[in-house]
């Protein structure tokens, strides 16, 4: 498989991407996923360019990017995170104006692309109200709920994670989302916090009961 040269300015971007990988580990910021996410644009970029393609796909195209994530360490980002860090580069000046209404504290805790793309997308589909930017523009209480136990769910991956890194285990796999299967979902929160996963299902199905619409009484019997 041959190595990738890119263009100096675009091994800048490369470089300094692998530094906030490296870096993100001891302090998350969004600032930093945004500096991964141009350095994995940059590789993108030029190993399209090496391939003389404008379409990232096929099994030449996976396999020279595969090797190419490996080689800058990229790899152990798991694949939806980078799927949904590149829609957050698509709509990096949306997001980033978004993200000024919120308060201090929650911008400072609003970093991974999963957390931060999720509150974005509700607070686009939430109508404006008293307390929007206070709640990140979730306007109703039962979807506020529901942010609020995916992000305890994303909290307790990312303290999942920083246990493997520090007994150096591979993290590839274990950074699920609520993209994933529900029952690889279920497993996999019940094998490593049982207690939250069955706090997690009950809290899921008392909100479904609340908005599950009753079905009207037949007139006509």
């Amino acid at each position: 498989m041959p190595h990738i040269n890119l263009d100096q300015d675009s091994q800048t971007i490369v470089t300094r991407g692998r530094e906030a990988w490296k870096s993100l580990r001891a302090d998350e910021t969004f600032e930093k996923w945004v500096a991964i996410g141009r350095a994995i644009e940059a590789g993108r970029a030029g190993i399209m360019r090496f391939l003389n393609t404008n379409q990232s796909r096929g099994r030449v195209w996976s396999e020279t990017f595969g090797q190419w994530l490996r080689e800058n360490e990229f790899d152990q980002i798991d694949k939806g995170v980078r799927s949904r860090l590149q829609t957050c580069l698509d709509n990096l000046p949306a997001i980033e104006a978004w993200r000024q209404t919120l308060g201090l504290t929650l911008r400072l805790q609003l970093n991974h692309p999963n957390a931060v793309l999720r509150r974005w997308q509700a607070a686009r589909a939430a109508p404006p109200g008293p307390g929007a930017a206070k709640s990140g523009g979730l306007g109703n209480r039962k979807d506020m709920e529901i942010v609020r136990l995916q992000d305890e769910l994303d909290a307790a991956n990312k303290k999942l994670r920083e246990i493997e890194r520090s007994q150096g285990s591979v993290t590839e796999g274990r950074d699920w989302t609520w993209h994933d299967r529900v029952e690889d979902i279920a497993a996999a929160m019940l094998r490593t916090h049982p207690d939250k996963a069955k706090r997690l299902g009950s809290a899921l199905q008392n909100i479904a009961k609340s908005t599950t619409k009753k079905p009207r009484a037949n007139v006509n019997s």
